[in-house]
């Protein structure tokens, strides 16, 4: 499966960001918080509900989910993901189409 969002692509399978310019250095977690936040985009996504979605049965830090955000908004732009504080996130991006 893949997702695509304007000029970027998301592989599911292979774990994989593809860019405007080829393959994305992104961290396996981080492309899981994009997963979530795709999947109900202009919607927000609680952080418990990312922390479910991506580390499920963990005890995790809110820290730990900001540096995988700021990793993703390195990649895709800050534009694309929305914080909404104290609460969670939304992806504010072009609508994800599912190939």
């Amino acid at each position: 499966m893949e997702l695509r969002f304007g000029s970027y692509r998301l592989r599911v399978r292979e774990r994989q960001l593809i860019g405007p310019g080829g393959p994305l250095d992104i961290d396996g977690r981080a492309l899981d918080v994009l997963r979530a936040l795709l999947a109900r985009p202009n919607e927000l996504v609680l952080k418990d509900e990312i922390f479910a979605a991506v580390w499920p049965g963990l005890v995790v830090g809110e820290n730990t989910l900001q540096v995988h955000v700021s990793s993703l908004r390195k990649a895709l732009g800050p534009e694309l993901i929305e914080t909404v504080h104290g609460r969670g996130y939304k992806y504010r991006g072009p609508e994800p189409e599912v190939y």
